[in-house]
């Protein structure tokens, strides 16, 4: 492309830079009854150019008369050309012409010649075919039909059909209604010539429950690769991630940052998650619960207006710190949390004021220190988790939940039901309806074996969790660590909890378990929650396909996985 200097003839760039905007605005005008006495005296364009002649304004006049009602298609460039050719006129009228390019005034020679070529063969005016005399007019595309093309010019209406490069291409093709929609002969599914929207869905629903997705690569290396690699740079930091001194500044700086908010309020600070597991790693965040007023004890299935106004105004004094940087504030979700990132540590936390988090982190403590097979379970599913892209839908704690209920059923784990046994010693600790503490009794006393989490156990146990969860049957049965035991049916599911749950639900219909969802994973503490609500049908089968074939992988790790699946 040639790049004009600054001095060179086309002086007001600008001002014709809005051509078809002039152009429509002069067309309003002439549809007017009486023309605007004011606008024959200034030109149409910029002021150092001549307005045009009367004759000229009489003769477009005349054609504008002349021409049909219907203004069908006009080129912008015959706009740009107009405004040039008078910029090119004005420029002209100075005492020293401009020196054109070479190849710009040969350029404007052939157009010149092509306008008298075709003005001498006494032209009639542009119409569509279907308004012309046989044999003339020109064959229109309609803006609707041009938007089914995309801009890789690929034709919808035709089978794999590459229409061209060009715009050019793209119109002539439409111009002759799709000739040869079928090129290279690709079969065409016989289908209704009415078939209704939802049963094409249907359709593409049915074909990815037979489609099989292949495991991406990076999860593939983790699993041919040696397994203590994994361990060897996650467990520590993992381990050393539960209490680091980090925490305590956070805490320290959360309290001084809020307590002038909330003066004559009690605030106390819980931390909770992944890191505070044992399974978390340096990117994970941290997650904090903050109890104002004393509300430990209070549950709301959804957040309240007075939870969210209390959020709302927490957040504000983080946008004004300069220790927290905010990141998002998610007000929709079904625990809304403030995201932000303490700049002092580095460490990005999840703000939230729900309790049970803070309950489920305690009950997930004691499982990894009483079976530590589990947090090395764990600490595998959640990268795998990660590698095969799935955590949008499964989230680390519900992957953890299937691995305790795995474990439950190998009798290596109690099920959360005998923990939570109402002795008269042992008093329930309510956050709503929902008991949260539990007795921590010795593995000796539930009667149970506590492993060694040596690297053949772990891998073994890994690769018939991966098997168990391949053929697990979603949709008659969910995965239930509150009661840990086998072909937990979900249709008599309701009937197995108790009467506290029952009153809840009979309270708040709303509020139930989900159930008729693809894949049901009950959180042991918050009973009516089921914690994969959010997975789909192509998810589930996509979880499944990738457990199918990681247990393949981890059986026989010695062949390659390259040429086992060529």
């Amino acid at each position: 492309m040639r790049i004009e200097p600054g001095d060179s003839f086309w002086l007001e760039k600008e001002v014709f830079s809005s051509a078809e905007r002039q152009y429509y605005e002069t067309i309003s005008r002439r549809k007017t009854s009486l023309p605007d006495p004011a606008a024959t005296k200034e030109p149409v364009c910029a002021p150092n150019i001549a307005a045009p002649a009367k004759k000229a304004k009489k003769k477009n006049k005349t054609m504008a008369e002349k021409a049909p009602n219907k203004l069908l298609y006009m080129n912008p460039l015959t706009m740009e050309a107009n405004f040039f050719l008078e910029t090119l006129n004005a420029v002209n009228q100075n005492a020293n012409p401009p020196q054109l390019d070479p190849h710009l005034a040969k350029l404007l020679e052939r157009i010149m010649v092509g306008i008298e070529n075709y003005m001498d063969r006494n032209p009639t005016y542009v119409m569509p075919q279907e308004m012309a005399a046989p044999g003339e007019g020109v064959a229109f595309v309609q803006p609707k039909e041009l938007q089914t093309i995309k801009r890789t010019f690929n034709c919808s209406a035709c089978c794999n059909r590459l229409v061209g490069t060009t715009i050019a291409k793209a119109v002539a093709h439409l111009s002759e209604q799709h000739p040869n929609p079928n090129p290279n002969n690709q079969p065409i599914q016989s289908q209704p010539a009415h078939q209704a929207k939802q049963e094409r869905k249907q359709a593409q629903v049915k074909a990815r429950q037979h489609m099989t997705v292949q495991l991406p690569k990076k999860a593939k290396a983790m699993i041919v690769g040696e397994i203590t690699n994994v361990f060897k740079d996650k467990y520590p930091i993992a381990d050393k991630l539960k209490v680091i001194p980090e925490y305590d500044i956070i805490e320290q700086d959360l309290c001084k940052l809020l307590s002038p908010g909330f003066p004559k309020q009690s605030l106390r600070v819980y931390k909770f998650g992944s890191r505070i597991t044992g399974i978390g790693n340096r990117s994970s965040d941290l997650d904090v619960f903050v109890d104002i007023g004393n509300t430990f004890h209070t549950f709301e299935h959804r957040a309240s207006n007075a939870t969210i106004a209390k959020l709302r105004a927490m957040r504000k004094f983080f946008c004004v710190s300069n220790d927290w940087r905010l990141i998002n504030f998610i007000e929709q979700a079904r625990v809304p949390i403030i995201k932000t990132c303490h700049l002092p540590t580095g460490i990005e936390c999840d703000i939230c004021l729900n309790s049970l988090g803070f309950c489920n982190t305690n009950l997930l403590k004691y499982i990894f220190e009483s079976q530590p097979l589990t947090q090395y379970m764990c600490i595998y599913v959640k990268n795998w988790l990660e590698r095969c892209k799935l955590t949008e839908q499964i989230s680390t704690y519900s992957i953890t939940l299937m691995v305790i209920y795995f474990l439950q059923l190998q009798n290596l784990l109690p099920p959360i039901a005998i923990l939570q046994m109402e002795e008269p010693a042992n008093q329930g600790v309510l956050v709503g309806p929902w008991v949260v503490n539990f007795a921590q009794k010795s593995f000796s006393e539930l009667g149970l074996q506590q492993l060694q989490a040596t690297v053949p156990v772990v891998k073994g146990f890994l690769r018939n969790f991966f098997v168990y969860f391949a053929k697990f049957d979603y949709e008659h049965f969910l995965v239930c660590p509150y009661f840990g035991q086998p072909n937990v049916e979900i249709q008599k599911f309701e009937q197995m909890l108790h009467a506290r749950y029952s009153a809840y639900v009979s309270e708040n219909p709303d509020c139930s378990l989900q159930l008729k969802k693809p894949m049901v994973v009950q959180d042991p503490i918050q009973l009516n929650h089921n914690v994969t609500k959010a997975v789909t049908k192509f998810g589930l089968q996509t979880f499944v396909d990738y457990c199918l074939q990681t247990a393949e992988l981890l059986e026989d790790p010695s062949t390659n996985w390259r040429q086992r699946h060529t």
